[in-house]
């Protein structure tokens, strides 16, 4: 009977550890993380170039519909008047006592260029103080399923010694 007991004990001890030493969601997206920083530290390492500052260029255009109008008064004389200067133009007419003018700004398109900075990648190398600070929680996981694996096959070693060797 206190055998069993004994080895149902190490046997709870062992799963205990198991459950334990498993790994969650946040260790998992952790490793991930240092994973993916660890290539990022390869590939600025392989190629420097990516660690230029770099700058994106946009283009934007806005087009200002035209502008058109006219009117009338009357004078004494009569002539025909055309002014033109970049995308303005007015036409006066005089016809008989009545005068016309129109003018007319032609649409226009604005372009503007604008650079957009953009913030190189950042890689920071962890020291060993710093990863161990990190790894902790596992490293005495690791440790406590070792010191429990060691005491369950010392125990089981003791009985088949018992079992085996009843006299030695």
């Amino acid at each position: 009977m206190q055998k069993s007991k004994r080895k149902n004990s190490l046997f709870y001890l062992l799963l205990i550890s198991l459950l334990f030493n498993s790994c969650t969601l946040e260790q998992r997206l952790e490793k991930k993380k240092r994973r993916a920083e660890r290539k990022i530290e390869k590939l600025t390492i392989m190629y420097p170039d990516l660690l230029k500052h770099d700058t994106i260029k946009d283009t934007f255009s806005m087009v200002i519909p035209a502008i058109k109008h006219d009117t009338a008064f009357i004078d004494t004389t009569s002539d025909t008047t055309y002014i033109y200067k970049d995308k303005l133009r007015i036409k006066y007419i005089r016809v008989g006592d009545t005068t016309y003018i129109e003018g007319e700004c032609k649409s226009d398109t604005i372009v503007r260029t604008v650079e957009i900075p953009v913030e190189r990648i950042v890689v920071r190398k962890q020291s060993i103080i710093e990863q161990l600070g990190k790894n902790v929680r596992r490293i005495i996981a690791g440790l406590t399923f070792l010191i429990i694996a060691a005491i369950a096959i010392a125990a089981l070693f003791k009985i088949l010694k018992k079992s085996i060797w009843p006299l030695g």
